[in-house]
C-alpha cells in the first residue's frame, strides 16, 4: 500500500475536490504527515477541521527552484492543481528523485475547439513523450458541492427563476462527473500503485445525459416547476457577441462556449473500474447531494 510507505505530498491541497479526498484519508485512518504545496493566497481555513497531520508550504509555481525547495524528499506527488502546473512539478521533482506523479487534468483536452483544446494537449504529450512515471487522471465537468463553480450556479438559478433559457436543442451529451467519486479515486489509484502507475484514465458519471435532461434533473431535485426555452444557437452567438462587445472580460459567457453546446462530452470509465474498482454515482443521485446543501445554507 503506497499511502502506508510514504509522506504525502500533495499540490493544491485547497482546491474543491482535494477535501474530499482528505475525507477519505480520514475515513482510512490515514496517520502519515501530509505535506501541502499551496499559492500564497489560497484558503486553507476549511483545512483546519481535519484531524490529520498537515504542513502547509506557500510556493511560486512559476519558479522552479522554489518548488524544488517545497518538494524536498517527496517520491509521491499527487497534483491537484491543474495542467498549467503540472510541467514545472515534474520537472522540479524529476530532479529530486520523486518516484511517481498523479496529474489531475481534463478532458478538455478532447474538445474539437483547437482554443479550448490546444494547451492541454500540447502540455499534456510533451510530459507523456518524455516521463512514464505520470498517472494522468482526467474528470469531466466536476459537481457535487457549494464549491464547485458549475451546477452549483445552476442550482441558484433554476431556484430563483421560473424560466431557463437553453442554447440550442438542448440534445447535447454530457456525463459529469460528483466530486466525491474523484476524491475517492486519487485514494484508490494511490492504493493500487501497481495497475494505475504510468496509466492514463477518463473519470466521468455514472451514466451519460443529456443537456436538457441534466436541467430537468436538477429541476426536479429542487421540486421546481421550470419552463425551458430553447434558443436557436445562431441567435445565441449574435447576443453574446454583442454582450462581449460591451463587457469585454467581464462577459459571463464566450461565444465559444455557445459553440460547445453542441459537442458531445461523454467518456468511458471502464478502464479505472478494472485497474482500481471506480464506480462513480447517478447525477440523479449527485444533484441531490448538492441540492440538499443548497437548502442547508439557503436564506
Amino acid at each position: 500500500m503506497i499511502l502506508n510507505d510514504n509522506e504525502l505530498l500533495v499540490v493544491g491541497a485547497s482546491g474543491h475536490s482535494a477535501q474530499f479526498f482528505f475525507d477519505r484519508l480520514i475515513k482510512e485512518n490515514f496517520q502519515k504527515k501530509i505535506k501541502c504545496l499551496l499559492r500564497s493566497n489560497s484558503q486553507i481555513d476549511h483545512l483546519k477541521r481535519y484531524d490529520l497531520d498537515f504542513e502547509f508550504i506557500n510556493v511560486d509555481f512559476d519558479d522552479i527552484n522554489s518548488l524544488k525547495t517545497a518538494l524536498e524528499g517527496a517520491k509521491v506527488i499527487l497534483n491537484i492543481a491543474g495542467i498549467r502546473v503540472s510541467k514545472n512539478i515534474v520537472l522540479a521533482g524529476t530532479e529530486l528523485g520523486v518516484n511517481w506523479f498523479i496529474c489531475v487534468h481534463t478532458t478538455g483536452r478532447y474538445s474539437k475547439f483547437k482554443s479550448a483544446s490546444a494547451e492541454y494537449i500540447e502540455i499534456e504529450d510533451s510530459l507523456l513523450k518524455e516521463f512514464s512515471n505520470l498517472t494522468i487522471l482526467r474528470p469531466t465537468m466536476i459537481y457535487g458541492s457549494s464549491r464547485d463553480g458549475n451546477m452549483y450556479k445552476l442550482v441558484q438559478y433554476i431556484h430563483k427563476n421560473r424560466f431557463f433559457p437553453v442554447f440550442g436543442n438542448g440534445k447535447n451529451l454530457m456525463q459529469p462527473i460528483h466530486v466525491k467519486d474523484l476524491g475517492n479515486a486519487y485514494y484508490d489509484v494511490l492504493q493500487n500503485q501497481n495497475t494505475t502507475f504510468g496509466k492514463q484514465y477518463n473519470l466521468s458519471g455514472k451514466h451519460e445525459l443529456k443537456y436538457i435532461s441534466l436541467l430537468k434533473e436538477t429541476a426536479l431535485a429542487l421540486e421546481k416547476k421550470v419552463s425551458f426555452v430553447h434558443l436557436p444557437i445562431w441567435f445565441c452567438l449574435i447576443v453574446v457577441y454583442f454582450i462581449n462587445l460591451i463587457l469585454r472580460s467581464r462577459s459571463p459567457v464566450s461565444t465559444e462556449q455557445v459553440l460547445r453546446m453542441k459537442e458531445d462530452k461523454v467518456f468511458s470509465w471502464e478502464k479505472a473500474s478494472t485497474d482500481f474498482g471506480f464506480s462513480p454515482m447517478s447525477f440523479k443521485d449527485g444533484i441531490q447531494i448538492e441540492v440538499d446543501e443548497f437548502f442547508r445554507y439557503y436564506k
